[in-house]
């Protein structure tokens, strides 16, 4: 695919035609994204609000995009919402004994407890 629209990316011009190709390395290694972004820091993303895997920064390309795509992507997502599906219909579901009402806010601290 050729680019639509002339563009300039980082003070870099772009004619509408080129041929553009994004480094998913590159990406994942850049220092005005990622603080240290060489050193191995799984926890860096603990403190995220969200993770949006077709954000606009181009912070996550896992499953890259368009018809060369990785399938994997869309398919786990599909495999999830089916999980919960049928987890939610095979099972009767209550709450515990003892309990009035559970709690389902998003904040991190009722969900999770770490030990």
């Amino acid at each position: 695919m050729s680019l639509l629209q002339t563009a300039l990316v980082a003070d870099y011009f772009i004619p509408k035609g080129s041929n553009v190709l994004l480094s998913r390395l590159g990406l994942g290694r850049n220092p005005t994204v990622w603080d240290q972004p060489l050193r191995f820091n799984p926890d860096r993303h603990l403190h995220e609000k969200r993770c949006d895997l077709s954000e606009t920064d181009l912070r996550f390309i896992s499953f890259t995009t368009g018809r060369r795509g990785c399938i994997g992507g869309e398919l786990g997502t599909n495999m999830t919402v089916m999980l919960l599906g049928r987890l939610l219909q095979g099972f009767k579901w209550t709450i515990p004994e003892g309990m009035e009402s559970i709690d389902l806010s998003t904040e991190e601290s009722s969900m999770f407890k770490v030990l």
